[in-house]
């Protein structure tokens, strides 16, 4: 995690949103950005008293000075990068290790903006009218109505649940952090299988693509409807979610409170079903939880359809990113004290440091100057053509396999070696 990568201009994505530093296009910068900006902002967190670490923070500190934090709903993947102004604030506020009240300021300022996002967001996009208790559920996107996805607990209520700690001013309150969670795990949730469909629709009719699942049974959302499949990257969100709304839970004096003691037991049984899919050769997870390498698609299992690669069959195969995200909840749950050591019998310790010696092994290849991180998941979304089955994940038009530290497996990797370095500490080179 020393590697300085602040000079990875742009900090890319395999779908061309690359963060522009223009004042005012806060549009076009997504949450991947966002999750590279905060992994090099976590590592100078745990590094700032080493003088080698201080461009991490400078470079991030003239990027976010040109950053403007959306003050919008309708996409909580971009309001997500709010959360790069933690750090940034933290650097700059009284005390901090760059004190500057103008920056501080500055960072507060976007916060703010940021929360004024998730405000307008609940206002326009969130479940109403349906008659279950999944009312109040944030859309992932505008256009997804009716619909919450695992990757959206990270990206919207973790983020107000930091804002609220903060002490951010807002009308949302830590009531609304539990309304999305409540809504999204009983939505989400299989018990059977101890993991998370990838997303949920309320929607009765006709749900949000042909390859979802009926679900008369489903305690939030009976008669809706969940994508058929269980996918790593997308677990790996919301694993780490829970983690950093309960960090925020006790930032702000709420450790004691009931609801602390709910988004725990979530993180239990999440952990221990994530630890039961571990790949026991390599430490690391699979692109669709549920199977191993003998799962594969082709173009024919996807009926021919256009919007599908013609290839030879693509396998299930272990992927990065989500194994990054899985790993850094882990080792960070563990470090604060949410984890349990060992549940039901499962050593999750070990199973977290195995899975960060397994990503250093499977994923990173190349030599010091050049690593690259491998085997990362292009994208996946849910809804018309991407239909949430098994052959769309790994034989979709926008789920190719990426191997140049494409941003999201590398600002997931940057979390999770932070946290492997908080856990086991190598000899620090001198300050």
């Amino acid at each position: 995690s020393r590697k300085n990568t602040s000079n990875r201009v742009g900090f890319p994505n395999a779908n061309s949103t690359n963060g522009s530093t223009t004042p005012g296009t806060a549009a076009s910068w997504d949450y991947v950005p966002g999750v590279v900006a905060k992994g090099i902002l976590d590592c100078w967190e745990y590094y700032k008293d080493s003088t080698w670490a201080a461009a991490w923070y400078e470079g991030l500190r003239d990027w976010g000075l040109d950053k403007i934090a959306k003050n919008t709903g309708g996409s909580l993947d971009d309001l997500n990068c709010t959360k790069v102004f933690f750090g940034l604030y933290d650097g700059a506020k009284p005390g901090g290790k760059f004190e500057h009240s103008g920056n501080a300021a500055y960072f507060m300022t976007q916060m703010e903006r940021g929360a004024d996002g998730l405000e307008d967001h609940n206002s326009r996009y969130s479940i109403s009218g349906t008659g279950s208790s999944a009312d109040g559920g944030w859309y992932h996107k505008s256009d997804y109505g009716n619909q919450m996805w695992c990757d959206g607990a990270y990206m919207g209520p973790a983020l107000l649940a930091q804002l609220l700690a903060y002490g951010v001013e807002t009308t949302l309150t830590w009531a609304d952090v539990m309304t999305q969670f409540t809504a999204s795990w009983n939505g989400l949730w299989d018990a059977d299988a101890k993991l998370l469909w990838h997303c949920f629709s309320i929607d009765k009719s006709s749900g949000g693509a042909s390859g979802w699942v009926y679900a008369p049974d489903q305690p939030m959302i009976g008669g809706g409807y969940h994508s058929a499949e269980y996918w790593g990257r997308a677990d790996g969100w919301y694993i780490m979610a829970l983690v950093d709304v309960l960090e925020a839970m006790e930032k702000a004096g709420k450790k004691d409170d009931a609801d602390f003691v709910v988004i725990q037991g979530y993180l239990s049984q999440l952990a221990f079903g994530l630890v039961s899919r571990q790949d026991n050769a390599t430490g690391c997870w699979y692109q669709l939880l549920q199977y191993g390498a003998e799962k594969y698609a082709t173009r024919k299992d996807a009926t021919g359809s256009s919007t599908y690669k013609n290839s030879d069959p693509q396998y299930n195969y272990l992927e990065s990113s989500g194994s990054c995200l899985i790993t850094g909840a882990l080792l960070k749950g563990l470090r604060l004290g949410y984890i349990a050591n060992t549940i039901d019998g499962k050593d999750i310790k070990a199973a977290a440091k195995k899975g960060y010696e397994g990503i250093i092994k499977q994923f990173l290849s190349g030599s010091a100057g050049s690593y690259e991180l491998t085997s990362s998941c292009q994208s996946a979304g849910l809804g018309k053509d991407r239909n949430g089955s098994a052959a769309y994940y790994l034989v979709g038009k926008d789920v190719s396999i990426q191997n140049d530290s494409e941003g999201k497996v590398l600002g997931a990797f940057l979390m999770a070696a932070v946290e492997y370095e908080r856990a086991y500490p190598p000899k620090a080179p001198a300050a």
